[in-house]
């Protein structure tokens, strides 16, 4: 792969709207496991809104993708640990499938920082309701 195509697909998963149309993949391999990640998603994003045990998951989740992103984007870049000169000959085909993995977690990552999350003011209007009705349950209880 020559310089001119590894700009071009930096340029491409760098750019804003890389992610408009692209589709979360089924599955991302980390570290040689693979993930079912679009399973994932679509299990959380159908939850009315996420507790704070589902959310401590998607977290993580969140972080572990964003390494991986990062993984693989030095390595399209060219980027070895230990490497002088940097510089990972890859070849047309991984090079663009590397773009294509690279933007499928950038999609992902977006359909998982659009998760709901509680309407703080919602809950604070249950719980203060929950608390009166607590209260004149307990005035019932004393007349």
């Amino acid at each position: 792969m020559d310089g001119a195509l590894r700009e071009e697909l930096l340029d491409r998963v760098t750019s804003q709207s890389a992610t408009i149309g692209a589709s979360v993949p089924d599955t991302v391999t980390i570290d040689g496991t693979e993930v079912d990640l679009s399973e994932f998603i679509v299990e959380t994003r159908a939850i009315e809104t996420v507790p704070p045990e589902v959310d401590r998951k998607v977290s993580s989740v969140k972080t572990t993708l964003r390494a991986e992103r990062d993984r693989r984007m030095k390595r399209l870049r060219g980027e070895r640990e230990g490497a002088d000169p940097p510089g990972d000959p890859l070849d047309r085909e991984t090079a663009e499938t590397l773009a294509d993995e690279i933007v499928g977690i950038d999609r992902a990552l977006n359909a998982l920082d659009t998760i709901r999350h509680p309407d703080f003011g919602d809950e604070h209007r249950s719980a203060t309701l929950d608390g009166h009705e607590r209260w004149l349950a307990f005035v019932d209880a004393v007349q």
